[in-house]
């Protein structure tokens, strides 16, 4: 009987084994990455198996095919080729984006299908409590970040300016640092994606916002002015009442300052490896405001306030204007960028409101 307990066992884990690997492949081949607010589950394939339907009959989470975005055919060492601002080959394929929570930064859809795969280089996924982004190491800039912001972001906790490079790169991914931005010979700040202002509940809470992969290299006309009084005003909103969904980011190749127009910023290491930081043409943003609430994706409809501008990153360009200016449709941002803004909407919501051009 022993001898035949010792023949059993192996075969029942053999096919335990074997079950296992089939209901994963039916699945969609699902792994699990970590959440804002905990664990996410996506599928690097279609199930085969139905599995969600219920779920998504019911209003639960929905699924999405994935958004596949053109190459711009940039290399990481040499002097890249102009950017156009499209994520590329980096995307996957075929991904499901199972939903996010509520307040959290991709409650209402991931723009680029980003995921946390080091082979993703150009479209990693960072998540972090107080915003999340689409980091691109051809760029050493985010494709684009996202984040919510209510009246518990803000509070009376100080500005850190504690600009550092960010530790939680993938290994081996170069971090940029603070003086890598050579404001004296280039004459670009280090502008802020997800505002400083954004996050003054607590200390921490600031500090994340000065880590460099939330930076681009922004033209003080542009980021001293115009970008921090739409920022200015996306803080009014919230006062009145508001909570708003913000995603913003980076555009093309080539800004202007006042040391002249430059296409990047060259890194150079000890090593005498080069690096090269893309400087933008534009810098975009995209946002959506509801009354503060619960249930917001069962709140939100063809009335909610949909704004979008797209600011060129240009010495003097404040001298026509402020940002009301630079005011376009959601619809312009993602024909500009190829990317899937608030795909998680109702398709009647969406195409409402991402066609509207903001009349302040």
């Amino acid at each position: 009987m022993a001898k035949k307990s010792k023949k059993v066992l192996p075969v029942i884990l053999t096919i335990l084994v074997i079950v296992l690997i089939a209901a994963w492949y039916l699945c969609g081949k699902p792994y699990i990455v970590p959440d804002e607010q905990g664990l996410m589950l996506v599928m690097t394939e279609e199930p085969i198996l139905p599995i969600f339907e219920e779920e998504q009959a019911s209003g639960g989470p929905s699924t999405s095919s994935g958004t596949t975005i053109p190459a711009d055919g940039t290399t990481m060492s040499g002097v890249p080729e102009p950017v156009e601002g499209r994520v590329n080959k980096n995307i996957s394929s075929g991904t499901a984006d199972l939903g996010h929570a509520e307040n959290s930064s991709l409650y209402f859809g991931n723009p680029t299908d980003a995921f946390t795969d080091t082979a993703l280089t150009e479209n990693y996924l960072m998540i972090k409590p107080q915003y999340t982004l689409s980091y691109n190491t051809q760029t050493l800039c985010p494709n684009w970040v996202a984040w919510h912001l209510d009246s518990e972001n803000m509070g009376d906790a100080d500005r850190s300016d504690d600009f550092r490079p960010d530790k939680e790169l993938p290994e081996g991914w170069y971090g940029v640092k603070k003086a890598d931005y050579q404001f004296n010979k280039y004459g670009f700040d280090r502008g802020h994606v997800c505002p400083s202002a954004d996050r003054t509940a607590t200390k921490e809470d600031n500090s994340m916002t000065f880590l460099m992969t939330n930076m681009v290299p922004q033209t003080p006309d542009n980021n001293r002015v115009i970008w921090m009084h739409f920022e200015t005003f996306e803080r009014e909103l919230v006062q009145a009442g508001n909570e708003v969904y913000i995603i913003a980011g980076p555009y093309g190749t080539g800004g202007t300052s006042p040391k002249g127009t430059f296409d990047n910023i060259p890194i150079s290491l000890k090593s005498g490896e080069t690096y090269y930081m893309n400087v933008p043409a534009y810098t975009w943003k995209v946002l959506i405001a509801i009354p503060a609430g619960t249930d917001d994706l069962e709140r939100v409809d063809s009335t909610a306030t949909a704004i979008a501008i797209n600011v060129p990153n240009q010495t003097g360009m404040q001298k026509t204007g402020d940002w009301e200016q630079f005011l376009c449709s959601i619809d312009d941002i993602e024909e500009m960028t190829g990317y899937d803004f608030f795909e998680l909407l109702p398709d009647n919501v969406e195409d409402v409101l991402e066609k509207t051009v903001y009349v302040p």
